[in-house]
């Protein structure tokens, strides 16, 4: 590109020229002047001349700057279109580089697909495998959110159905496997607090419901088993079989169904009442010691309000003693005191 000394070489030499012939001419001026040339007055040849001269001496001096000027101003408006010119390229590279990277993270992701639905088919089947069903369901709905495959997403929620499904069936017969534990031995707490979490857990499932059902059978029929074995031993006068049957009946029974026992339950602790009073009378007037101590603390332990158990506490003391030295006792002796009926 032409510079502007080429550009304006041949103005800037008939500027010289014209300031040089200006500034000979003031001179020249000057002189004529100073000597009185002709008619015209010296001064204003003087004045003359000196303006010649001085307004050469500026122009020589101006222009140079005027042409630095501009030709700094020219290199500027130069170096700027370079700049524009460079921006430009840098500006069509950086969007390069930009597609480039858009491509390449569609690529990478287009690469990474199989492995990620690998990862999230895993994750699905470890959840299953745990049994947290929620957190399995929303994985399949990422997966036909994410990757379109809603035909193996409605395949894998119907496996998770299934799976469910089993896992509730599985955990539905071993607690009912563990209740039915409880409904052979009468356990009937146990047996309600069993049914009572599986409400909790699956309130809807028949299989609660049948369970609850069975219990109140079973209950039912082990009550009225239990109130005829109560009638047999009552009847046979079967004491200690009647009570046994009579601490396990009364669990049984509720509101007023306890009233129509009553005469038959007082009678049999009567009975029961006298027959460990006898077994204590007949040890002490044996002298078995040990037999006289044990029948003593049965009776006051089951009838502790008794006359016969308040007789019978007061020698208690005494009966130890004697059961300690049983081995070594006299025959001949015999505690003093002997209750009555």
């Amino acid at each position: 590109m032409p510079t502007p000394a080429d550009r304006f070489g041949q103005l800037h030499q008939l500027h010289g020229w014209v300031c040089v012939l200006a500034v000979l001419g003031g001179i020249l001026l000057i002189g004529l002047g100073a000597l009185g040339y002709g008619d015209t007055p010296g001064v204003w040849l003087l004045t003359a001349g000196g303006v010649l001269v001085f307004f050469a001496v500026v122009a020589l001096t101006v222009a140079p700057l005027l042409a630095a000027i501009e030709s700094a101003a020219t290199r500027q408006s130069q170096d700027l279109r370079n700049l524009e010119h460079h921006l430009a390229e840098q500006t069509a590279l950086l969007h390069a580089v930009v597609e480039n990277t858009r491509i390449s993270d569609a690529a990478k992701a287009f690469a990474h697909r199989d492995e990620e639905l690998a990862a999230l088919r895993d994750a699905i089947h470890e959840n299953v495998r745990n049994e947290r069903w929620e957190s399995a369901v929303s994985l399949v709905a990422e997966m036909e959110r994410r990757f379109g495959f809603k035909e193996e997403a409605d395949r894998l929620r119907r496996e998770l159905s299934e799976a469910h499904r089993g896992a509730i069936e599985t955990r539905m017969a071993e607690a009912g496997a563990l209740i039915e534990q409880h409904f052979a031995t009468w356990e009937w707490d146990r047996a309600r607090g069993e049914i009572d979490r599986l409400s909790q857990i699956f309130p809807d499932h028949p299989q609660v419901r049948r369970l609850t059902q069975r219990m109140q059978e079973l209950r039912a029929q082990r009550k009225e088993e239990l109130r005829k074995a109560w009638d047999d031993a009552v009847r046979r006068n079967d004491v200690d079989h009647a009570i046994d049957i009579l601490k396990d009946l009364d669990g049984y029974l509720m509101g007023g169904e306890g009233e129509a026992l009553r005469d038959a339950a007082r009678h049999v602790f009567k009975e029961k009442l006298l027959q460990l009073g006898v077994q204590f009378r007949f040890a002490v007037s044996e002298r078995r010691w040990q037999d006289a101590l044990e029948s003593g603390l049965e009776l006051v332990r089951e009838f502790p309000n008794s006359r016969m158990a308040g007789e019978v506490r007061d020698t208690l003391d005494v009966l130890r003693e004697r059961a300690r030295s049983e081995p070594r006792a006299n025959p001949e002796s015999a505690p003093r005191a002997t209750p009555g009926t």
